[in-house]
């Protein structure tokens, strides 16, 4: 148990509910550690649970709490102000149940208390006030292109990349030279070392062939371990783009990267993350689409853009190769993996 909760001289003494939210979130900071937006989604949970029941006796925390921690998540915006949608609250109750079973597995936690919490039902559509999900839509293959003559080289490249091959957002942001193979019939296999499915025991991988490879060749010149596409060097570029169009004397004003703040110490020039995630990919994407006046469309709906094109070309099969589905379902939303399939589904896949 975290030091911090080691408060009671009395060694009868309850274990709080912040006992065992601290406790499973250093057990989280290890497991999640490559995936540092997934952890901090659970810290934020376990904090909003601390806020309403940290003192409680953790042994005191039963289904009815559960439930009106739901309920509070229901009333709830998320942080673009719009309420929770119902899946996203089921599973959110999930997860805090599974903070209470790795309780009853590190014995702060009668396991009556699990049994009792699992008894909750999920939300069900149609019986809740919860905001439903609205289905996630094809982009707009002539949006995207419009799109992309707004984005900087190294993003123009990703969403090449991206919707030829109907990656999820976040394998492209781990893509590193050291995971492609670059076989000798010209086709390229990426096999991301994390991908969703990765704990089901499942191997992902991911062909490359034609525009998604003149994209990416680029930018395998790299350290093999650094990822391909780096938030600083887009940035560089948009910078670049601006001093070019600057109207202020060269000797004149700012240096690229600085400003007022900046030139007095007030902060510091901008430091940049190794690699991009799902908010700083999707609001250069968003941006650009403004700038070009094209139809709003998010980096998600390139899968689907993906997904859409290869299997009017090739059918249910080809897009499930493709995408990585064990389910027929999940492609028809989006049997057997084939890595040949895949290549022939990659070389039908959209271009832009």
């Amino acid at each position: 148990m975290p030091e911090d909760c080691e408060t009671h001289p009395d060694e009868d003494a309850a274990i709080t509910v912040r006992c065992v939210t601290a406790d499973y979130l250093s057990f989280a900071a290890k497991k999640y550690a490559s995936s540092p937006e997934r952890y901090e989604r659970q810290k934020r949970l376990c904090d909003m649970v601390d806020k309403e029941y940290g003192d409680l006796p953790a042994a005191d925390f039963g289904p009815r709490r559960l439930s009106q921690l739901r309920d509070l998540l229901v009333a709830s915006k998320n942080r673009r102000g719009r309420h929770n949608t119902r899946a996203y609250i089921n599973d959110q109750v999930r997860t805090i149940v599974r903070v209470f079973r790795y309780g009853v597995a590190r014995e702060l936690v009668p396991a009556t208390v699990l049994n009792a919490l699992e008894a909750l039902s999920p939300l069900v559509e149609g019986e809740s006030v919860a905001t439903e999900s609205v289905a996630r839509e094809p982009a707009d293959i002539e949006a995207v292109r419009k799109t992309a003559e707004y984005l900087s080289p190294v993003l123009k490249a990703m969403v090449q990349v991206q919707v030829a091959t109907g990656m999820r957002p976040s394998e492209l942001f781990r893509m590193r030279a050291s995971d492609i193979e670059q076989r000798e019939d010209g086709v390229w296999v990426y096999r991301p070392s994390e991908h969703k499915t990765k704990r089901h025991g499942k191997k992902k991988q991911v062909p490359i062939v034609g525009e998604a490879k003149s994209a990416l060749e680029p930018y395998l010149d790299r350290e093999p371990t650094d990822f391909c596409f780096k938030p600083e060097e887009s940035a560089r570029w948009y910078q670049q783009q601006r001093s070019a169009n600057r109207k202020t004397p060269a000797n004149e004003g700012d240096r690229p990267g600085y400003n007022k703040r900046t030139r007095s110490g007030e902060s510091k020039p901008r430091q940049y993350s190794p690699k991009f995630d799902k908010d700083s990919y999707r609001r250069a994407i968003v941006h650009a689409a403004k700038k070009a006046g094209a139809e709003h469309w998010t980096p998600y709906q390139l899968r689907h853009t993906a997904a859409t094109v290869i299997r009017e070309a090739l059918g249910i099969e080809g897009a499930q190769a493709l995408l990585g589905h064990s389910k027929r379902q999940m492609t028809e939303h989006y049997a057997k993996e084939s890595l040949d399939k895949a290549i022939e589904a990659a070389k039908a896949g959209p271009k832009l």
